[in-house]
């Protein structure tokens, strides 16, 4: 495509075709001579109009940067989403649109379409943020290099990462011009809380003071609330000036642990009242508490024992505590005591996960029939923690089983999950840890179902586990719904073909609220009981769906297991848990070998890298937990029976301690145990090793927010160098918990020196809500670190000091030569003038030069005559030669506007004397010298 500058300049051919006709032709007719004259005017014709080529084609690029962050609203994200298909219904042929979406982060919605429809968004992007300037360059790197693009930026402008001006100024050096239409939000009488001052640290009973800073933005009267831990605490009317103002406040505590204070301001038309709540933590040290996690809540024997030892202990009921960071936080060590893991759950297990290996707590696991694997730890988060292991070994196998898995792989299946995954997906993992679990001497099938049954795998010996689960992984949820009695019957048809097997279970998989088509299923599982086959059922959902009672009734006729979860993260959990109740119990009981209680023994000198644990005569048991020691752990006690399995063992794992005792403590199956002389003692030294020792007291901490970033800055105690006579020199390592439900990885930032004694490190606070610390300063001494909260978005946070939105969105389209747009699609009827639009005048200019130096050549060299062949006249036979003729008078020659005047010739010379003047006139041609050559020649032979 050939574009023009100055298309005007074209009728300047009118009087440059005249000026050549009257003044510029060859006087010869040389033809050569005229078509270069020509060609160079043309080319200087095409040079005035500015001529520019585009290389990438018809149409224009734009590339839409869409803010996402928390300080837009609802009504502006809908704005946005209906300017784009605007764009999508309005571009042209050759047109093409982009979209990137941005909040904390930049993600890519689209790359550059001609023919795309927009719906919505569909990438994650955190709100808490607004990183325009990274926004603007993932922008720029989806601009085509050869085609013209602009960017169209749709947000308030109130950017928090890098100033956005380098990114603009990019876009300037690619001839990418930034357009905008903002969005900004009134801040005019915004009143924020900006921080909740906490001291880090008191002491119980300790009065302190601690003050809230509140910024108006115009005078104003307000009320300050105050909440400790959710509960109101004090409550003040203020009259605020405009501002920073401190209002303070007096408080006592007196138990131990992590108290978070929420302070909340009141005021009537706020613009903004999502800055109107502060956060702030204090931690009360009142030195290591323990707690009691068990059924019922209420203090038994263990509890008993600990608080002989003046030990701080509470006692919580496990089901009901959340175990929430802010829960565990007054905690040293937690003590799971016989407690099922489907009363904590996944999310309950990954903190308590988190709380042992990121955190540096304490966890003690107590044995009992809910407990380890019968209690379903197997596979679960706090698996890979616990210092034995719950496999099914082939050696300890009693009974061989035969198992069919039924899949519901309705259309409910294909919904997605956390991690990319699927609910199918989360499924066939289940229904694989079930195949590895077997042996080879079980039996399996696998079934997967609709609105019919499709067997997957026949019943087989599971010879190769990994070749089943290679087929169980490629189902996929198919649509329709799940024909609960179809299923059953195909299941119990693959069974059926299991002859001598007295164990045949179906575990049946399926949609609490998508159950159908249940038939005369109470007839069939009658005739399954006789049989001997039992039906377990895992239903995904809860127990008050609308098909949650058809299922509890088919695990009750089916005489297995019940199991419904709605986080199906839980899914292969609980595939390995059933599989584990059915293919043989993992609890050993005191039979007729044992009558008098199962016996154990004590080894005393692994048991003393815990303390002193020298205790003689271990007493019996009625009961354990049969588990297998791994391979970094240490065993304190063993089981003198057939297994020899670990009763105790310890390990260190991450930054903290896990013990696990596999016999019940304080129970039916506890045995002489609870009542032996060294119970108390037996008990209380794995406790105090799991509470460790206290924090090193020769580092100090200091923690400050400014914005989204934090600044930890430790100062190594002095004195240690005169101790050691050494200087620090490994850096402490730096360990930060963020927040949120889910678990996530520790951020590890970087320590710098900054002086002899001093490091610093600051890290990005991306999530709202409290940020943990711990500093480890070598080997397994760690500090516990000062929390800190981020309690809104940075969106919100008052701006006294900086530009409005609107002001920043107009200098990025200054520095990039872009504009604001009011009617968005207008933006296609102006492609910029960027390096995309080859300039010609450059090249024209070259080609001109060249073919001007050409013509002056041609013409001073004689170069066109020279290249013709010259032809002779035939000489005469005889007689003098013809005289020569008189020279013509010249005409006046005309080079491009100079005139050249000729010289006359004059007839009364010789002809000798005129051949030097015509000589020195003009260069001859080759045609004369071969005529004077031949003149001559004749004159010496006469």
């Amino acid at each position: 495509m050939l574009r023009f500058h100055f298309p005007e300049c074209f009728l300047l051919a009118i009087p440059l075709a005249w000026v050549y006709w009257r003044w510029c032709r060859p006087v010869d007719g040389d033809r050569v001579t005229e078509a270069v004259r020509i060609g160079l005017l043309l080319l200087l014709l095409l040079a005035f109009t500015g001529p520019e080529v585009n290389l990438g084609g018809l149409g224009l690029d734009v590339v839409v940067v869409a803010d996402r962050s928390a300080s837009m609203t609802d009504g502006d994200i809908d704005s946005i989403r209906e300017l784009i298909q605007n764009l999508d219904n309005t571009r042209a042929s050759g047109d093409r649109v982009g979209i990137v979406g941005f909040g904390l982060t930049p993600s890519v919605e689209r790359q550059p379409s001609g023919d795309a429809r927009f719906a919505g968004f569909e990438k994650n992007v955190s709100p808490e943020g607004s990183d325009l300037n990274e926004a603007l360059l993932t922008a720029l790197n989806l601009v085509d290099r050869n085609r013209p693009a602009r960017i169209l930026a749709l947000t308030d402008g109130e950017a928090t990462g890098l100033d956005p001006r380098s990114a603009a100024r990019r876009a300037r050096e690619l001839g990418v011009p930034i357009d905008f239409r903002d969005y900004t939000r009134l801040r005019t009488g915004d009143i924020a809380i900006e921080a909740v001052s906490l001291p880090e640290t008191v002491s119980p009973r300790e009065p302190f003071q601690f003050s809230v800073r509140v910024f108006a933005d115009t005078d104003s009267d307000a009320e300050i609330r105050i909440l400790r831990d959710d509960q109101e605490f004090a409550t003040r009317t203020v009259s605020l000036h405009s501002g920073m103002n401190v209002i303070p406040f007096r408080e006592v505590l007196e138990r131990g642990g992590f108290y978070k204070y929420t302070a909340e301001v009141i005021v009537e038309n706020d613009p903004l009242p999502e800055n109107n709540r502060g956060l702030g933590v204090v931690r009360v040290d009142a030195g290591p508490r323990v707690l009691v996690l068990n059924a019922d809540g209420q203090a038994g024997n263990m509890v008993r024992a600990l608080q002989a030892a003046s030990i701080p202990v509470d006692v919580s009921e496990a089901k009901s505590n959340p175990l929430m960071q802010d829960d565990l936080d007054p905690y040293r060590t937690v003590i799971l005591e016989n407690v099922p893991a489907d009363d904590l759950g996944r999310l309950k297990m990954e903190r308590l996960a988190q709380f042992v290996e990121d955190l540096g707590g304490g966890l003690l696991i107590t044995g009992g029939r809910k407990s380890f694997g019968g209690g379903g730890y197997y596979k679960s988060p706090l698996d890979p923690v616990l210092p034995v292991s719950m496999e099914l070994r082939e050696e300890h196998r009693k009974m061989r089983v035969a198992i069919a898995v039924v899949l519901d792989r309705s259309g409910s299946m294909s919904a997605p999950v956390r991690g990319g995954q699927t609910k199918m997906d989360l499924a066939n993992i289940g229904t694989s840890e079930v195949v590895r679990l077997l042996s080879s001497a079980d039996m399996v099938s696998v079934i997967a179902v609709d609105s019919a049954p499709h067997v997957v795998q026949d019943i087989t010996r599971v010879d190769d586990a990994e070749a089943i689960v290679s087929r169980v992984k490629r189902i996929e949820s198919m649509g329709g719904g799940i024909f609960v009695y179809d299923a059953l019957v195909a299941a119990g048809e693959q069974l059926m073909q299991a002859e001598g097997y007295q164990t045949r279970h179906i575990i049946l998989f399926s949609d609490a609220t998508d159950s159908e088509e249940p038939g005369a299923y109470e007839t069939l599982l009658d005739r399954y009981s006789r049989a001997g086959m039992t039906v377990s059922v895992i239903g995904l959902g809860s127990d008050t769906d609308v098909d949650a009672g058809l299922l509890k009734d088919i695990a009750k006729r089916g005489g297995g297991n019940i199991m419904f979860t709605d986080d199906a993260a839980e899914l292969p959990r609980l595939f390995t848990q059933d599989t584990m109740s059915v293919a043989r119990s993992t609890f050993i009981e005191a039979g007729d070998e044992y009558p008098n209680g199962i016996p154990g023994e004590l080894l005393p000198e692994p048991a003393r890298l815990m303390g002193e644990i020298d205790f003689p005569n271990f007493p019996t048991v009625g009961g354990y937990n049969l588990s297998y020691l791994k391979p970094d752990a240490t065993a304190a006690a063993l089981s003198r029976d057939e297994y020899a399995a670990p009763w105790s063992a310890f390990w260190y794992r991450g930054l903290g301690r896990v013990a696990a005792l596999t016999m019940e403590v304080d129970g039916l199956y506890t045995g002489r145990f609870g009542s032996w002389s060294h119970y108390d003692d037996f008990l209380i030294t794995h406790v105090r090793w799991l509470l460790g020792g206290d924090n090193p007291n020769d580092v100090f901490i200091d923690l400050q927010r400014d914005g989204q970033t934090a600044l930890i800055t430790v100062e190594l105690d002095p004195t240690a160098e005169q101790t050691t006579g050494r200087l620090p020199t490994n850096a402490p390592a730096l360990f930060v918990v963020p927040p949120g439900a889910e678990r996530e990885e520790p951020l590890r930032p970087e320590f710098t020196w900054i002086g002899s004694h001093t490091l610093q490190a600051q890290f990005a606070m991306n999530e709202l809500g409290t940020y943990r610390t711990l500093v480890k300063t070598g080997g397994r001494q760690f500090t516990r670190g000062p929390a800190l909260t981020l309690p809104y978005s940075p969106e919100f946070e008052p701006r006294p000091s900086y530009e409005s939105g609107r002001s920043m969105l107009a200098e990025l389209a200054d520095l990039s030569g872009g504009e604001r747009r009011t009617d968005v699609v207008t933006i296609f009827k102006d492609p910029p003038s960027s390096p995309r639009m080859l300039p010609l005048l450059p090249y024209l200019m070259i080609l001109a030069a060249t073919m001007l130096l050409t013509e002056i050549a041609g013409r001073r060299l004689v170069l066109w005559k020279r290249t013709k062949i010259p032809t002779a006249e035939p000489l005469p036979s005889g007689g003098p030669l013809p005289p020569p003729k008189p020279a013509k008078k010249r005409k006046v020659e005309w080079a491009f506007g100079k005139r050249r005047p000729s010289r006359k010739a004059t007839t009364t010379v010789s002809s000798s004397h005129a051949d030097r003047e015509q000589s020195r006139s003009s260069k001859p041609s080759a045609g004369d010298i071969y005529a004077q050559a031949k003149q001559k020649a004749r004159r010496r032979h006469e």
